[in-house]
Order: structure tokens, then sequence, then C-alpha cells
């Protein structure tokens, strides 16, 4: 008998899996975050309770991550299964790990245009103290935290001290900064996000929204000024989905399913394989270095769902076409790097132990060397209160103390280091301000953890806010390029580059729109009518409506904007009845009620899917094209009316 064993949560069923290895019984938890970290070590059971060829095959999903590691030893051990892995972020380890044996590569652009997935739109907001960092002015009041033990006290800095932007809600919490992000955000969510097609402005159901916080601390300032900017008091509209916020898994449920969740805040917990189709808007408050996790955390947003299925979460949503990230640190501005994660760091021990170990006399090379860079470190970042306090505990100054342990070890003066048992004076007598003063360890811990220092109130100046320029102007560059390259392959474009008036059907206007997205996800027409309003918002003219925005004529507007035959970028639809009452009136009693009251009920069709004949016509009302031979004496004549209308209504040549 054969067996697969399906590892479908690489942290959850590789748990499992060694679970039945031990004979243990599994606890089943299908929401268990992939970004969970291990500390212990796995050991196999001297006797494990399956043969290592129990599983014929082994599917790992997450392979990304869980192919590396202690966990490993777990794939080894079944070391007959074949090996199926599954990722959306694949890095060169991990196709390495397969031996570059690729059975299906499906993009996230395939994805797309197959409607598995909706596309992003970037929105970038920025602030004073996001883009520049700022300052603490002397004699200013700020709250200091001490991550090491959690004390928290007010104090009146001594002196001025800046911060960078990368200190900004690590050391630095400035709630001004939160708050002007989010009331940005609050104040452009209906006006500028998801106001094509207008959504009812409620903002009891706001759209979804998942913001990424950068630690535990900023992700509490976050919800408390979120519940500020919105007027709430309640605990449910925004809510933490952390590691300390209770039932991770209840509570993802419930920001998928419940109408009264609209805002999670979170680190990493929700950043990778969770699943919530309602989500609409993520927001970056943390920026990301990783490509593989990135990428991961934008694939939050990517989601499909029905139209009724959002609107039972989001009552006044008309539908997912796309989501929005809101970048308010930058993320979508610089280059991310693929980390190497092959191979685990058993061997790195904390400070904390380290400083433990060299009290005992554990004094290896190494281990001095690690204790002379940190107080290095933390030499250059305290200020001279902290270097003051610390020569108070260690009857010593930190600099100088790291100063003579380079010396020893580059000048070589040292004896080696042999075991713990033998004297090892002369190492010893080094680290001796260290070691025999508890509170200089206990201090070298507190300036390693930092402090948060959280201005009271604090200041912010918005200085942008706005969908990315640079990536519609990419879009818009890209989609005229295709468009002057495929003018005389493609028969649409052929024929709209050409302008000669000839007839461009549905059909034609069909390939199109499928060549388009098969190019490029980004090519939809929506996603370049955005992109062209972003650029020249004075010349594109927004749709309103849904069978505006959805007229597949719309293409033929693109077109003719990218070839500079027209000045504004406008959908023909909502003008149809107005145009076609200037063409009966430009016949001047050429046309007869019976010819003007038949066209009349095929003007909307020609403004919203092109040219057509009475053939065409035959195939989907044989009512209708009659009456239109009827009416027009033989089916030449009402096919030249009919083309006559679409040049008149679609193409707007009058003449």
């Amino acid at each position: 008998m054969s067996y697969t064993l399906l590892l479908y949560r690489w942290l959850s069923l590789f748990t499992d899996a060694y679970f039945l290895l031990k004979g243990e019984e599994i606890v089943d938890d299908d929401e268990t975050d992939d970004e969970a970290d291990i500390e212990e070590e796995v050991t196999l059971p001297d006797n494990p309770n399956l043969p290592h060829d129990f599983f014929d095959l082994i599917i790992i999903d997450e392979c990304h991550r869980s192919i590396y590691g202690n966990w490993r030893k777990v794939l080894e051990y079944f070391d007959t299964a074949r090996l199926i892995g599954l990722t959306a972020t694949p890095i060169p380890e991990t196709t390495a790990f397969f031996n570059y044996n690729t059975v299906v590569n499906y993009t996230l652009e395939q994805s797309i245009a197959d409607g598995v997935n909706v596309e992003c739109r970037t929105y970038r907001i920025k602030t004073r103290e996001t883009e520049e960092g700022g300052a603490i002015l002397e004699g200013q009041r700020t709250k200091v935290e001490t991550r090491y033990t959690g004390e928290v006290k007010t104090v009146s800095n001594k002196e001025t001290k800046t911060y960078t932007k990368e200190e900004l809600n690590r050391s630095i919490i400035n709630p001004a900064q939160i708050k002007l992000i989010l009331s940005t955000y609050r104040d452009i969510v209906y006006t500028e996000l998801f106001n094509d097609p207008p959504r009812e402005p409620n903002m009891d159901y706001l759209p979804k929204t998942l913001i990424f916080a950068l630690n535990e601390n900023h992700a509490t300032n976050i919800v408390n000024i979120a519940k500020e900017v919105f007027g709430r008091t309640d605990d449910r509209f925004v809510q933490k989905i952390t590691y300390s916020a209770g039932d991770s898994n209840e509570l993802i449920r419930q920001f998928r399913n419940d109408k009264d969740f609209r805002i999670a805040v979170t680190c990493t917990l929700v950043a990778t394989g969770t699943d919530i189709k309602p989500l609409e808007v993520l927001i970056f408050m943390r920026d990301v270095a990783s490509l593989p996790l990135y990428t991961q955390m934008k694939g939050r947003g990517v989601r499909t769902i029905g139209d009724e299925q959002l609107r039972n979460v989001t009552p006044n949503a008309i539908s997912k076409d796309s989501f929005v990230l809101v970048d308010a640190v930058g993320v979508t501005e610089h280059q991310h790097t693929i980390p190497t994660l092959e191979g685990s760091e058993n061997g790195t021990i904390t400070l904390k132990e380290l400083l433990e170990r060299i009290t005992h006399g554990n004094l290896p090379d190494n281990y001095l060397q690690r204790l002379a860079g940190t107080l290095s470190r933390l030499y250059n970042k305290a200020d001279n209160a902290q270097r003051e306090q610390f020569a108070h505990l260690a009857h010593d100054d930190m600099k100088e103390l790291a100063t003579r342990i380079y010396a020893a070890l580059e000048n070589g003066t040292l004896l080696p280091y042999n075991d713990i048992n033998e004297p090892n004076n002369e190492r010893k007598g080094l680290v001796s301000p260290i070691t025999n003063h508890a509170e200089a360890r206990k201090y070298i811990l507190i300036l390693a953890a930092g402090f948060v220092n959280t201005l009271m109130p604090g200041e912010d100046e918005l200085i942008f806010k706005g969908f990315s320029t640079e990536e519609a102007q990419n879009d818009t560059e890209a989609f005229e390029q295709y468009c002057n390259e495929h003018c005389d392959d493609i028969e649409a474009l052929r024929i709209i580059y050409n302008n000669q008036g000839e007839p461009i059907t549905y059909a034609m206007l069909k390939d199109l729109e499928n060549r388009l997205k098969m190019e490029s996800s980004r090519f939809s027409p929506k996603q370049l009518w955005n992109s062209y309003a972003i650029i020249s918002p004075d010349k594109v003219k927004r749709t309103s409506k849904k069978q505006e925005a959805e007229a597949l004529t719309n293409l033929i507007q693109l077109v003719r904007f990218a070839y500079h035959q027209i000045e504004r970028l406008e959908s023909v639809y909502p003008s149809a009845k107005q145009f076609f009452n200037l063409w009966c009136g430009q016949k001047q009693g050429g046309i007869t009620d019976k010819q003007r009251e038949v066209m009349s009920r095929i003007v909307d069709y020609i403004a919203s899917n092109g040219a057509c004949t009475v053939r065409d016509l035959r195939m989907t009302d044989r009512t209708h094209s009659a009456q239109m031979i009827s009416a027009f004496g033989n089916m030449q004549q009402a096919d030249a009316a009919l083309l006559s209308l679409f040049n008149f209504v679609v193409l707007r040549k009058t003449a």
C-alpha cells in the first residue's frame, strides 16, 4: 500500500509528521502561521513509529521555507519518497534543492489574466518624518520604555537628539506620524481609492484593510490611534492579529467574515499563507527588504471574490477587480533582496547566555570578539548619560574596555584558551569589569535591548499623497510601445492606426483585449485608464458607472489616445444617445421614423461593443435584423447605416 504525506502548512504538518514518527496524536490546526520561528531543535526518536519508506510521495507547501533548518530532518528520514514542492516565492536555494526540476511555473501575470487573482494599484503617502526622520529637542518631554525591563517613565530630554527614518517606529514613536498616515487614508479612501465606480462613503463598511506594522509596540500604537482617527470606542473595528493578541486563528476567521471588523494590524502573522478574500487594502507602515516576504505580503490582497460574497462582509462594495497597496514607507520604491535561508544557526547564542558563559570562565576568542563588538556598538548608540552609568557600574569605560579586548586579540598577546577548568587568568582579567559586576552585565542587556521614546505629542507634515506616477508612467509607456510594435499584425490596432473609418467589430476588440491580457496583467482597460488619469488628470475623464467602465469600445479610446489621435480620453458610451440624435439630425430628412426607431435600439450596443453588421445582429436577434433590412430596403443599405452610426458615435467622425 502507498501513502502520500501532504505538508500543506510547513510548520503545522511537519510537526504532524514529527508526531507520527513519535507515535503521538495529531492535533488539527488549519490556520498555523507559517512565519513562526521554531526554537527547539528537532530530534527524531531512536525508534520511529513509521518506517523510512512509509511514504511514496511528499507534497510540501510553502517549500521556500519548509525544506530548511531543523525540519529538514523529517524529509531526510523519509528518504525513498518523491518530493513535490509548492511555493509562490521560490529562491535559488529552493530550486537547487529540487535539482532545478520545475514542473509547472504559473506566474502572477498569468493568474490575473485568468481571473484567478486581481491586480494591484499603488497609492503613495509621504510625510516629513517618514521620509527624513526628525529630532527630540532639548527639554522636550518624552515617554521612555526600557525594553529589557518594561519600565516606563516620562523624562525631559537633556540634549537634542536627531533620529533617522529607519529609527522611526523602532526606537522612536511619533504618534503624529501614525495619526497623519491613518487620517490621510481615512480622507482619501472614498474620494480617491474607491471612487471609480463611486462607493457609498460609509466608514462602518470601510474596505477590509490590513496594516503591516514594524513590531508589537508599533502595532499597539496603530490600533490605539486608529480608534481615535475613525472615532471608534469599541474593540471590534480595529484589532491586532499578533502573537500576543490571543487566539490568532479565531481573529483571522473573524476578520475574514465579520462586518464589524474592518482593520487588522499585524507584524508577520498574517503576512504569508493566510487567505482573506474580502481584503481590499494593504497599508505598509513598515519597510521590507526580503523579496520573498514582500511578495508574500502583497499576495494577501490578490485573492478574488464573488460580488455577492464580497457584499456579505462589505455591503457598500460593488466588486473586487483590484486591490490597493497604500505605501506609507517607500516599500515599493527600492529593490528587494533574496535572502539565503539554507542551513540554520543553532550555534548562535543570545547575549544573555554569552555574558553568563563569560562570567563562568568560558573565554574562547570568538566570545571575546563578540563581547568587544557588542560594547563598541552600544557605546556608539549610547548617549553621555548612559556611558557614564556603565562606567559607574563596571568601574571602567565601555569604549576603552572594548579597545583592550580587540588589541589583545589582534596582537596575539593572549595565551591560547584551553578549557574552562584551566586558569586562563589573563583572559579573565581582561573581562573582569564585566564578570565582577552583575549590575554592569544587566545594564549591557538593557542597552542592547534598547529604549522606545514616545514623543508627547509630536509633529509631522504631509508632503505627498497620490497614486504612483512612476508606476503609471511605466504602464502607459509599455502600452504605447506595444501598440506601436503591433500596429500591422493586430487587426484592431491596424485599423485604428490607419484611421480611415474602417469598422472595428466586437470580435476584433475581444481579440485585442485577450492579446493585451496575455502581454501584461496591467494592460486591462481599467488599469490603463487609471494610469493615464494619474499622469494626465486634466485630459482624462474617469468612468463613473459600471456599464460605462466595462464598455469594450474603451479600448478604441485608449489606443487612439496612445496614438495621439485624440486629445482627451473619455468613454463614448455616456454620450451615445446624444450623438445618435445629432446623427439623425445630420441626415436632414434622409432618415425615416421607422429607420430612426430601429436604429435607436442598436446605438447602445454599438457604443459599448463596436461596429456590427446585419449578419451580426441576425446571430442574436433575427427579428431586429429583419426589421433593419425592411426599414432600409436591403442589407447593403442597412450595413452602410450601421457603419455610419459607428463612425459618428464611436469615432466621432461627423463629416
